[in-house]
């Protein structure tokens, strides 16, 4: 009886220890760039997470996640698996990097996330605007007519049909210089490697040219409210 009422109790202090460090996890937050939209905080960004041009946005398998760029790491995500098949072949041990649009879960990388560019778009707009789904709050535009030309942190997407089925693809802009736009973007293609200060990718392209990218299939361009004035 005694051994029982034991095993019960040490049972109880092990549940009540394990929800007690579930309850004390606080979801990713970091508000140093919030309401700055310009070229420099976005690169006070990339200088702070370390994204460097051709390094990889990915993770460790079963260590938490920084968000920061590796070098000489290609990365895989189930993302990447499940639309391109056989295409790749997976690096054992890593992840691709996610951006949990509801909160970050540093033990499972490869969970209930978004992987490649499109969650690279979603980190990068949370930062400059405190929103975790930018694709979806923002302000949407379906032209840069419409839009009055690009501004640095908008996300241009683009969602067009390849030889394998529907493509799309996510950018941040970096900077303009009068018909020219500058990115950042992670190829999800490429095992998640980072695109700093390079033209955009995505439905053939590879251009800074804003004249062809306006002319890009299924474009749209979000802007945050804040720098939509």
């Amino acid at each position: 009886m005694k051994k029982k009422l034991l095993f019960l109790f040490l049972a109880c202090v092990f549940t009540l220890t394990l929800c007690s460090a579930g309850a004390s996890e606080e979801p990713f937050r970091d508000k140093r760039f919030r309401g700055r939209y310009t070229t420099a905080n976005i690169q006070a960004i990339l200088d702070a997470y370390d994204l460097r041009d051709g390094w990889y946005w990915v993770s460790q398998a079963r260590t938490p996640q920084t968000f920061r760029g590796e070098a000489d790491t290609p990365g895989w995500t189930e993302t990447t698996k499940t639309v391109m098949g056989g295409a790749f072949q997976p690096t054992p041990g890593w992840y691709g990097c996610r951006w949990n649009l509801d909160e970050i879960n540093p033990n499972a990388p490869n969970a209930d996330g978004w992987g490649e560019c499109f969650g690279f778009a979603q980190f990068i707009g949370y930062l400059l605007s405190g929103d975790r789904n930018p694709h979806g709050h923002w302000v949407a535009y379906t032209s840069i007519y419409d839009a009055g030309g690009l501004r640095p942190g908008d996300i241009v997407r683009v969602c067009y049909d390849g030889e394998n089925g529907a493509r799309q693809h996510s950018a941040v802009v970096y900077e303009v210089l009068d018909d020219q736009a500058v990115f950042i973007q992670v190829c999800g293609a490429n095992y998640n490697m980072l695109s700093i200060r390079h033209g955009f990718f995505g439905a053939g392209l590879d251009t800074m040219n804003l004249y062809t990218i306006s002319r890009a299939p299924g474009l749209r361009i979000y802007r945050s409210p804040e720098n939509a004035e």
